[in-house]
């Protein structure tokens, strides 16, 4: 019987096929390979914004930047992963371990759980970020066989050096470029998943911890050193999280709030145009994936606060009277440090939780308002 994991399937294939699993074979090749393709897909997008911003329209423009800031933002992170290669395999191999290690005294079976949750949430939200390239495919080429009067237009707007308006170049460019577009979604919904993934790992040896500590007896001094030395080690795997996802969540929500203000801006002016609801399907369902990125990052601020809350209130349940002074003096900095919280931030400077995601909703609102009163 397979040891039970809280690392779900389909993050780690995710990680392979981003060449940032540690100690993958080939994962040399296999970044050249990603840095090519992603630095040549974003030259000619940013060079067809750059020639074609005089003669488009508002509505072309933010449209071209909404579709080119994922991909910048896939790129960020892949760098960041690769840098942090060294963290990432610790934070991976300490979750493996922890698993194994703290099986024994699961006896709510909270770590299966927790591993059916990592598999399920994650895969819906790979799922839905891949549902949001096809919508948008059908989005675009529904769009051209309503206006079959304008002339035929590629996937993504790429300024490329050759002529794509005849078959079979046209047909051959469009499927290279869905495959580019499928392989950044799918890369961008698994660093998403990745975090997801950790912050429930983090938050059910929390549970196992507590559940362990008020299921024994207190006057047994070995259980209360194993509640501050375990105290200790989640303590130094949060940090390892910080460190990791601090300046990911910082490009994440600064381009997510740019995305969804775009988005937030077409769909109100697509409401109001004839024939544009192929448009506003490529749009909706980008939009709501765009949010649930940005809301995933925000609850995991939220979610980690909340369990060190909990461990704050299993130290105050410790029958401290029933130990040695020198010992029960130990679970003062527990308690002080618990009601800190763990701290993850956007870029070490603010604390990501839920009131995070409705000032990002809330500024998206106002940035589409100045939109709308340009147009």
């Amino acid at each position: 019987m397979a040891a039970i994991n809280t690392i779900s399937r389909s993050v780690k294939y995710g990680l392979h096929y981003a060449a940032s699993w540690p100690g993958a074979p080939l994962s040399v090749l296999y970044k050249l390979i990603w840095m090519i393709v992603l630095g040549v897909g974003q030259t000619h997008q940013y060079n067809y914004i750059i020639r074609h911003y005089k003669v488009h329209t508002l509505i072309e423009i933010i449209d071209n930047i909404s579709i080119c800031l994922p991909f910048s933002l896939v790129c960020i992170k892949l760098v960041i992963a690769w840098t942090h290669e060294g963290l990432l395999r610790s934070i991976l191999s300490t979750m493996e371990e922890e698993c194994q290690t703290y099986a024994v005294m699961d006896t709510n079976n909270l770590i299966s759980k927790t591993a059916h949750w990592c598999y399920r949430l994650t895969n819906i939200i790979i799922s839905t970020t891949m549902a949001s390239t096809v919508f948008y495919v059908i989005g675009v080429f529904t769009s051209e066989g309503v206006n079959a009067t304008t002339p035929r237009e590629l996937l993504l707007k790429m300024d490329l050096p050759f002529d794509t308006s005849k078959s079979p170049t046209f047909e051959l460019v469009v499927i290279v470029q869905y495959f580019y577009q499928a392989s950044s979604a799918f890369i961008f919904a698994v660093f998403t998943g990745l975090l997801l993934m950790i912050v429930l790992h983090i938050g059910c040896q929390i549970d196992v911890m507590c559940q362990t500590s008020s299921e024994t007896p207190y006057k047994n001094e070995k259980q209360l050193k194993f509640f501050i030395s375990r105290h200790q080690e989640i303590i130094l795997f949060a940090e390892k999280i910080e460190k990791f996802f601090t300046y990911i969540a910082l490009s994440q929500l600064i381009t997510n709030t740019l995305i969804i203000c775009c988005l937030g801006y077409l769909i109100v002016l697509i409401i109001h145009i004839e024939n544009g609801f192929p448009m506003f399907m490529k749009c909706v369902v980008f939009y709501i994936s765009v949010c649930s990125e940005a809301f995933v990052y925000c609850f995991a601020g939220e979610y980690l606060n909340i369990k060190s809350k909990l461990i704050a209130d299993t130290a105050y349940e410790f029958l401290w009277y029933d130990t040695h002074p020198s010992k029960s003096r130990l679970l003062i900095p527990v308690i002080l440090r618990s009601q800190r919280g763990f701290s993850f931030t956007l870029g070490k400077f603010a604390n990501l939780s839920m009131s995070t995601f409705a000032a990002i909703m809330k500024a998206s609102g106002s940035y589409i308002s100045v939109l709308l009163a340009m147009t």
